[in-house]
């Protein structure tokens, strides 16, 4: 009777390490997957330039920062755009916080 009750308790400790085990290596994942996409650039940047990320500031608008950043004799309207595309804006709509990848030649 006692050696059934060591038994069950074994088994349930080995199974309780088996759970945690599977946790810590779904939590290193997802871990990897967020460090991964937090630190590469969008895809949809060309290679052709190189890229800054910008930080937004409050009371930032896209296109105070795209007026910062525009290359010499580029239209304001089109690097606007351009910075939109890049990074999957579609409203023109920025946040205090939010990190642009800006394109610069």
């Amino acid at each position: 009777m006692r050696t059934s009750y060591k038994l069950k308790k074994l088994q349930r400790a080995r199974k309780l390490r088996r759970q945690r085990s599977a946790f810590f290596m779904v939590l290193i994942l997802v871990l990897v997957m967020v460090a991964h996409s937090a630190f590469s650039k969008p895809e949809n940047i060309s290679d052709e330039y190189d890229v800054i990320s910008v930080t937004v500031q409050e009371g930032d608008t896209l296109w105070s920062i795209a007026s910062e950043y525009k290359p010499e004799g580029a239209d304001l309207r089109q690097f606007v755009y351009d910075i939109a595309a890049n990074n999957g804006i579609e409203d023109c709509q920025i946040v205090s916080g939010q990190t642009l990848f800006i394109p610069v030649v």
